[in-house]
């Protein structure tokens, strides 16, 4: 078993940028990432603070109980339980694997979260030049941005970054409403909101 403050659940702009931030205010914080991210991270500022990643390693499941996520599992880990007191999930959209679509619907894989998307696949795609509709589904969240699973808030997961629903990366402004969004969680895992 090993324990941390906070467990973060892939290496983009947005686990990155709120691994930094947790690690800099004396946080034990881990980074999981396998994938492709949009924005090219820069590891080195993460790493000389103390933070550790598992790179080319995948959550393969997480273990819940009484509304909160007590620990996950890795594919090279295997049977070794990561614990954490809090978990941020920021997996991306469908580029990185952090959404998948099938023919009849569009799910989140790790943990099976509830998903907000058009029912209607006509409304999933436009002609090229268009707002495509599919960049804006994601992960349902509160206000505070803990994800629901089956209609229930898990208290100790915060989604950030583009696995939100209403987050399109290709908007001009993403950048900074990922970058802002992800303080604001750090804030709330740090007492300051």
């Amino acid at each position: 078993m090993m324990k941390f403050d906070t467990i973060i659940i892939g290496g983009g702009l947005a686990g990155m940028h709120t691994a930094c931030r947790l690690q800099k205010s004396g946080q034990r914080t881990v980074v999981i990432s396998k994938g492709i991210s949009l924005h090219k991270p820069d590891f080195s500022e993460y790493r000389s603070l103390g933070g550790r990643i598992l790179m080319g390693d995948s959550v393969i499941r997480g273990e819940f109980e009484g509304g909160n996520i007590l620990a996950v599992y890795t594919e090279n880990l295997g049977q070794n339980r990561l614990e954490a007191d809090n978990f941020i999930l920021a997996s991306g959209k469908f580029l990185s694997g952090g959404l998948v679509a099938d023919m009849e619907q569009i799910y989140e894989p790790l943990f099976g979260l509830d998903v907000e998307y058009d029912r209607d696949r006509n409304h999933w795609f436009a002609p090229f030049d268009e707002h495509q509709g599919f960049m804006s589904f994601g992960v349902k969240a509160d206000e505070l941005s803990r994800p629901f699973l089956n209609g229930r808030i898990i208290i100790n997961l915060y989604a950030a970054g583009e696995i939100l629903a209403g987050v399109d990366p290709t908007e001009t402004d993403s950048v900074g409403k990922i970058l802002a969004h992800t303080e604001a969680i750090a804030d709330r895992i740090l007492g300051n909101a």
